[in-house]
């Protein structure tokens, strides 16, 4: 008899709600430390005047920000601060930017390297009415490297326009792209993404959500918005485009990485802006992501630099209204607009709206919002997926304070966020109080952190050697690990967002897993980011065991954290085919139980 035919047949349908099992997610920066775009002018917009690097007004660009006028094109990568002669990084360490940049523009004019690197290879299309040139920037890194400025003299738009009247177009792609490449994202970015099995990128960073939005009354609309062929995917002053990458590019990077995309809502955005963000991730997304929205970020910041706090305070007021009962009504008006457009059920289905907040504001906030939406909407589950605060910790800002000792705080810290019981001068805001209000309103995607890490920023040089040594020392990698394991995940906590991929490790923070995107495991803590991603699987798991369906032999399924075990008795040549379905009818994963063999037989589908 043909062996697969007499396999037992086992069939798992997962159950219609769903339960986010504890999976490990990233937020990005913009952009990351080494590229994340093969295009630079894609990552910077710092165009200057030719010579004194005057910053280019409204009147100097076209519509999309490219030059009107003979213009300097800037990109600093050196390390914080060699400008003003110093630097933060006891070890000096410096991201090798060598190499041979095939550029072009369309226009013509002189063009001359004006720091970094010098000109090669140039040449003028007529028929293109297009210049091409190489940039070419020398190495090893040694002082001052990374410093690249390009000067763009006697421009002329067109042929037949006047001289300095600009250019467009121009594309800066990094050593090893040629011109013809078609590649959005470096390889390296891929890589160092794609290496640790995320869940989830979120994108609060990469879109510039911080400081973008207008002074109260003003409001973003859908014409706002960054477009793709925009000069730079960076902010474009001159523009009034504060906003970061464009929505295109989430979307991109999410289906190239099979990842499910979060994302930030201008708290200023007008319905109609609202509206076409979903409409483009409903026709955009592949169908088997999943999509995180939160409203803003971090509206309870007051902090300079997180403007939006002052926007929701504002608009509360005017509506008579607290700025956290402000925060639930637009989270709920935010999650209605993306249900009307993804349609019926697709809320905590498909379309998770997270709300967020401070982590000891628990009881002060986020208890009063829930029953706010309660009282002004209906049950919040039917609103919201998930409940979310930030879990970083930190230590060593006092001068002296050894790597030992700022080791030992980080510990202590988190130690200290785990359990806060309740009293008369208590926040009651633990991670396990969070749990457990998250289970109290019967929230689908329980207790999550939209960001987490060593926070060992703030912009004091006290102490800094230090405090960057201590990032890199390969014990740091162990009290991470138990940041986002024993003390989240063990507790009942789902869904964490550790910020970020890469940054450079400076008085402003070492938010990186890595400090050079294109040698990420230099860094312990992305190798131990890479563990724990692999110990807890991304899974969509059934609330129950779901149903199952069987012939033949018995076999039990069981949710775990990382994925659906499968478990039964098979004797002889037996052997079962697993298949799991969705609740559409789509085939999720398949996989066989081979024999032969006698005895209990176990296998794990994960990552589901």
């Amino acid at each position: 008899m043909n062996r697969i035919l007499s396999r037992s047949l086992v069939l798992v349908h997962l159950g219609i709600m769903p339960l986010t099992a504890a999976s490990l997610g990233i937020n990005i920066d913009f952009a990351e430390r080494g590229g994340t775009f093969v295009d630079v002018a894609k990552e910077e917009y710092r165009w200057g005047s030719v010579g004194d690097g005057e910053e280019l007004t409204a009147g100097d660009v076209d519509e999309h920000g490219w030059p009107k006028v003979d213009a300097q094109f800037v990109a600093d990568y050196r390390p914080v601060a060699e400008w003003s002669g110093t630097i933060d990084d006891p070890d000096v360490y410096r991201i090798d930017v060598s190499g041979t940049y095939k550029c072009s523009f369309i226009g013509s004019g002189d063009v001359r390297g004006a720091s970094g690197g010098s000109v090669k290879n140039k040449t003028y299309d007529a028929s293109l009415n297009m210049t091409t040139f190489d940039f070419v920037v020398t190495g090893p890194p040694g002082e001052n490297h990374g410093l690249i400025i390009i000067s763009f003299a006697n421009t002329k738009r067109t042929a037949d326009a006047g001289t300095g009247t600009g250019f467009t177009g121009f594309r800066m792609f990094r050593p090893g792209y040629d011109l013809s490449s078609t590649k959005t994202f470096t390889d390296e970015f891929i890589r160092a993404l794609t290496d640790i099995q995320f869940s989830t990128i979120r994108f609060m960073n990469f879109s510039m959500t911080n400081g973008r939005d207008p002074d109260y009354p003003g409001i973003t609309k859908w014409a706002d918005r960054k477009l793709k062929d925009d000069a730079s995917q960076s902010a474009i002053p001159p523009l009034g485009k504060t906003d970061g990458g464009a929505w295109e590019y989430v979307i991109e990077l999410c289906n190239l990485v099979r990842m499910d995309p979060w994302i930030n809502i201008p708290v200023s955005a007008d319905s109609g802006y609202v509206a076409e963000v979903a409409k483009l991730f409903k026709e955009g997304l592949q169908a088997s992501r999943s999509l995180y929205v939160e409203s803003s970020n971090e509206v309870w910041n007051a902090a300079p630099g997180f403007e939006q706090s002052k926007y929701n305070q504002k608009q509360a007021k005017a509506l008579g209204i607290g700025e956290h009962t402000n925060h639930a009504r637009r989270t709920v008006e935010i999650a209605k607009i993306f249900g009307a457009v993804f349609g019926a059920g697709s809320l905590n289905g498909r379309v998770r709206v997270v709300l967020c907040s401070h982590k000891p504001m628990l009881k002060w906030w986020v208890v009063p919002m829930l029953d706010t939406i309660a009282d002004m909407f209906g049950p919040p589950k039917e609103y919201i997926y998930a409940i979310a605060c930030q879990t970083y910790f930190g230590g060593g800002a006092d001068a002296g304070e050894s790597v030992d000792k700022i080791l030992s705080d980080c510990r202590e810290e988190i130690d200290g966020q785990i359990d806060e019981p309740d009293g008369p001068s208590e926040n009651h805001a633990g991670r396990v109080q969070w749990v457990k209000t998250a289970k109290d309103y019967g929230l689908a995607g329980g207790f999550c952190s939209y960001e987490g890490g060593p926070d060992h920023g703030g912009g004091s040089t006290d102490n800094i050697a230090n405090r960057i040594r201590a990032e890199r020392d390969a014990r740091m990698a162990a009290i991470w690990t138990y940041n986002y394991d024993g003390a989240f995940f063990q507790v009942g906590a789902n869904l964490a967002m550790q910020f970020t991929l890469s940054s450079a490790y400076t008085r402003y923070g070492c938010w990186g897993l890595t400090d050079d995107i294109t040698a990420p495991e230099r860094i312990p803590k992305y190798n131990a980011a890479k563990a724990l991603a692999e110990k807890y699987p991304a899974a969509v798991l059934p609330r129950s065991k779901g149903t199952e369906k069987k012939a033949g032999r018995g076999f039990t399924v069981t949710a775990t954290h990382g994925g659906l075990k499968i478990s039964g008795v098979r004797s002889g040549d037996d052997g079962a085919v697993v298949s799991l379905w969705n609740v559409k009818g789509q085939l999720v994963r398949r996989f066989s139980l081979a024999g032969p063999g006698t005895g209990n037989r176990t296998g794990c589908l994960a990552g589901v």
